[in-house]
């Protein structure tokens, strides 16, 4: 490598080279607006190494990180720009890479991202097509070896990013923080942003474990701290930030401190000075978000502010390309000249525009100047000379000859004025956007005030009041739907609809007036042969006046996926490690994994009871099999492929029968009711139907019972509590569970005595939350099933395997009580959604039942590698793979 391209950037340069670095954070704006960023970059100008540009923090929409590294390189801080994998798959990491190294970008951070649910549109899909170590391992490839991830090579230039990952070294498990660390180490990472530190012992202690596996040797780690700001910003971040460890002293001294940011400043800046005594600490990254103004504080007061080569890191001047004209060849004089057309140049209005605008204001100042020259001499003259100043010849003055624009001169009490509408119309705005009606209001009020024909302010208000009605009439007209005055509410949702015609909850209302009237009708006693029409609700749900008797014998299962029991084949471990002594191969877990039973009588099942790894059976005991459980819908799919379909059509028609084929043709040891008919954004239905599909499930077969909503939190409390009236005090499952229903489907499973469900998004911190908060209101841990929303192969797999496992580690080997609950896992409905598993046969992807078998198969076996417990499936044949392998792996 040359001299050159001795260094990706400048950040590398200054590691390399073995200055202590510092590097900062600046966080985009929910906005189009530059000058945000850039008054950020000019603020920390020259007193870091390189700023760290957040992409999309918290999961909140804001300008990218790609864009705004641009615009901070051009003030002349280099950026260190992120990539998260919450956002884009594989392809799209791809292609946002190239062109963020064809912008000017060099230093890379890579990291998973937070999930969806954090952020202003928590309805999102995250997509964890990778995670952060797989990412760090496709970039590197990218830039050493030019092959995208797929294997194809890079023609041309390859993107040249110096990369760098993220740790907290205050997570559980703590052991295995600084493992992960080395696991990115090995991907590609060759710097660390590590997570806010105050409690310095632990991250002396992680620092000594890291040089200990020589770490220390292959990452540069850049300590991170954050000034506090006050002891209310102290105090949520140590108790409300998973992750975070703030010591009580640090809230004493910021609770007690009379200027709370100085303190802060003070704090972080004695945490600089620590950290740099530590071993292996390479710099400092200070996150001082929205507070960017104390960053040249806190490097002036740590004396770091004599930043190694910052004379390389300039401003880069944008030059106007002025497009080169060619000039025609000279010809002999002899010859007569020929008219030449000039060549036709693509100018650049805009920039020419910009310097002539540029020329008129130095030809004014130069205008003046003359001026003001005439006027000294004539005085000048005068004095010297006494009396009159001889005459001398008129001619016309400069401002005759091209008379000099007036230009508006603005005071400072109008520039103040300005300002104040600006602040007030922001804040205004903001109010709005947090639906604080009245607050916006009186503050475009205020602007109106100052400028009475402020149009923003007039328009907004205009809007607001409109939004206010639009409110009051939709609580109103819920208000008479809830009393059953129809007449009344559908008057006013009909009023709602006149202002906005496209108000989806007005519709909605309407739409529920006209079942409601529906009902009243005089209803048909159901007396069975006679045939009747059926409720609207039970609609999905008709069959024919006289049902077929379900037979025993299964539809032909394709003898595919065929091989030999596993369980003939195992040999002991300690057969196999032969002379080895034990404590090197054994690592016993700490803890036991919570068991969970359900059903009743001899059929009832236990699931979890564990103390050791998946299958580690050589470590410890696994009380239990992995169980597996069938999946009945309440309404006829519409969309599962014949491949799976074919196997349960003749019952579809009636969720009983199809409960009693999977027991007694398939051998299922637990069924899955799945509720997705009430799910308000598909067909809606009452929960009363729901009711009744649960009921004849229930009077069809024996085994324990699942009971699993439509997911929408709002509707599934009705649902499970309609059900719970009809089971009563069963001995089953229900669920999901999550945080804004958690107390509601709570208090009704302790009352009647049902396991939960609790599922929340793929996060090790978000689980733990949610077990916590059913432990508080009195939901024993032995009776909670954790769903972590897992994703299919090739759809997320391996970050749900990477959070399964930190979850399973954490609660056995941290002994972290709130983890120590086995995982549920609704493994068929996430694999066959896929696109893959419906596409028909060809000769590329091969015959579809096969694929989509293998699909399922494929999926639970690593999920049971992962830690799961109770699995959901529905294809007969990949639940007959995955048992064989269950059987194989418990050597039974």
């Amino acid at each position: 490598m040359s001299e050159e391209k001795k260094y990706f950037s400048h950040l590398e340069r200054v590691l390399k080279e073995g200055h202590f670095a510092v590097t900062c954070e600046i966080g985009p704006p929910k906005s189009a607006d530059p000058e945000v960023v850039r008054e950020k970059a000019r603020i920390i100008r020259g007193y870091v190494d390189a700023a760290n540009i957040t992409d999309c923090q918290t999961a909140i929409v804001r300008m990218s990180s790609i864009a705004s590294g641009v615009l901070v390189r051009e003030e002349g801080v280099e950026p260190v720009i992120q990539m998260t994998c919450r956002d884009r798959n594989r392809i799209a990491i791809q292609a946002d890479l190239l062109g963020a190294a064809a912008l000017g970008m060099r230093n890379l951070l890579c990291l998973t991202g937070d999930h969806p649910k954090f952020g202003n549109h928590p309805e999102a899909k995250g997509v964890f097509d990778l995670d952060s170590i797989q990412l760090l391992d496709m970039v590197r490839r990218m830039r050493d070896e030019k092959k995208f991830q797929c294997g194809e090579e890079i023609r041309g230039k390859a993107p040249e990013f110096f990369l760098g990952a993220a740790e907290n070294p205050f997570a559980d498990p703590f052991e295995f923080r600084v493992h992960r660390m080395a696991k990115k180490a090995a991907a590609g990472a060759q710097f660390i942003q590590t997570q806010i530190i105050y409690n310095l012992e632990r991250f002396r202690k992680f620092m000594e474990m890291a040089r200990d596996l020589g770490l220390t040797e292959k990452l540069f780690i850049l300590a991170g701290v954050t000034p506090p700001k006050s002891f209310g910003m102290a105090k949520y971040m140590k108790y409300f930030v998973p992750g975070l460890d703030v010591p009580d002293e640090i809230l004493s001294r910021l609770k007690d401190a009379k200027d709370k940011k100085e303190e802060g400043i003070k704090i972080v800046v004695e945490i600089i000075e620590q950290v740099r005594e530590i071993p292996g600490v390479a710099g400092v990254h200070i996150m001082a978000i929205e507070w960017e103004e104390a960053v040249p504080e806190i490097v002036k007061r740590a004396g770091l502010e004599a930043r190694p080569f910052a004379e390389e890191v300039k401003p880069l001047v944008k030059e106007e390309r002025v497009p080169e004209v060619a000039l025609p060849e000279e010809k002999p004089e002899e010859k007569a000249p020929e008219e030449i057309v000039p060549p036709k140049v693509d100018v650049p209005v805009e920039a020419l525009k910009s310097v002539f605008s540029s020329l008129r204001s130095s030809m004014d100042a130069l205008r003046e100047g003359i001026n003001m020259l005439h006027e000294g001499l004539a005085s000048l003259e005068k004095t010297l000379l006494g009396g009159e100043v001889p005459p001398i010849e008129e001619r016309p003055s400069i401002e005759e000859v091209s008379p000099k624009p007036e230009v508006p001169s603005i005071t400072r009490e109008e520039e103040e004025k300005a300002k104040q509408i600006a602040d007030l119309l922001s804040a205004a705005k903001a109010a709005q956007e947090a639906v604080d009606y009245d607050k916006a209001l009186s503050l475009y009020e205020q602007v109106l005030k100052l400028e009475p024909e402020n149009e923003p302010a007039k328009n907004a208000i205009e809007v607001i009041k409109k939004e206010q009605k639009i409110t009051e009439l939709l609580n109103k007209a819920k208000e008479k739907l809830e009393a059953k005055e129809l007449d009344e509410a559908e008057k006013l949702f009909k009023e709602v609809l006149d202002v906005i015609p496209e108000q989806e909850e007005a519709k909605a209302g309407l739409v529920k007036i006209e079942e409601l009237r529906a009902k009243e009708k005089p209803p048909v006693e159901e007396k069975p042969p006679a045939e009747e029409a059926p409720p609207v609700e039970e609609k999905p749900m008709e069959k024919p006046e006289e049902k077929p008797t379900v037979t025993a014998e299964a539809p032909e299962v394709s003898e595919i996926l065929v091989f030999s029991d596993l369980s003939s084949e195992y040999r002991d471990v300690s057969e196999r490690a032969a002379g080895i002594p034990e404590d090197v191969y054994k690592e016993p877990g700490t803890a036991w994994i919570k068991e969970v039973t359900i059903g009743e009588g001899d059929k009832k099942i236990a699931f979890g009871g564990t103390n050791v790894l998946p299958f580690h059976l050589f470590e410890g005991e696994m009380k239990n099999p992995p169980r597996v459980a069938m999946e009945v819908l309440d309404v006829k799919p519409e969309d599962w492929p014949e491949s799976i379909a074919k196997y349960f059509e003749d019952v579809f028609a009636d969720p009983g029968d199809w409960a009693k084929k999977c027991v007694e043709v398939y051998g299922a040891e637990a069924i899955n009711v799945y509720l997705v008919g009430t799910d308000p954004n598909f067909m809606n239905l009452e929960p009363a139907h729901a009711a009744k599909v649960v009921e004849k499930v229930a009077n069809a077969v024996d085994v324990p019972l699942v009971i699993w909503g439509s997911g929408s939190p709002e509707k599934d409390v009705e649902v499970i509590r309609e059900v719970a009236n009809v089971l009563g005090a069963k001995n089953v499952m229900v669920g999901p569970v999550v945080d804004t229903n958690h107390q509601a489907l709570g208090a009704t499973a302790m009352g009647y005595g049902y396991a939960l469900i609790a599922s929340s998004p793929i996060d090790v911190n978000l689980a733990k939350q949610l077990n916590i908060l059913l432990e508080n209101i009195g939901v024993p841990l032995d009776r909670i099933g954790m769903d972590p929303s897992v994703g299919a192969v090739g759809y997320g797999l391996e970050y749900t395997y990477s959070v399964m496992e930190r979850i399973r580690l954490a609660a056995l080997y941290a002994g972290d009580d709130k983890l120590q609950v086995p995982f549920v896992i609704n493994v068929g409905r996430e694999v066959w959604k896929t696109k893959e598993a419906g596409l028909p046969s060809d000769e590329m992807l091969g015959e579809q039942e096969i694929r989509g078998i293998a699909l399922e198969a494929i999926t639970a076996i690593s999920l049971l590698m992962a830690g799961g417990d109770f699995l959901i499936m529905r294809h007969p044949k990949a639940i007959e793979v995955t048992q064989k392998i269950i059987k194989g792996l418990m050597a039974v």
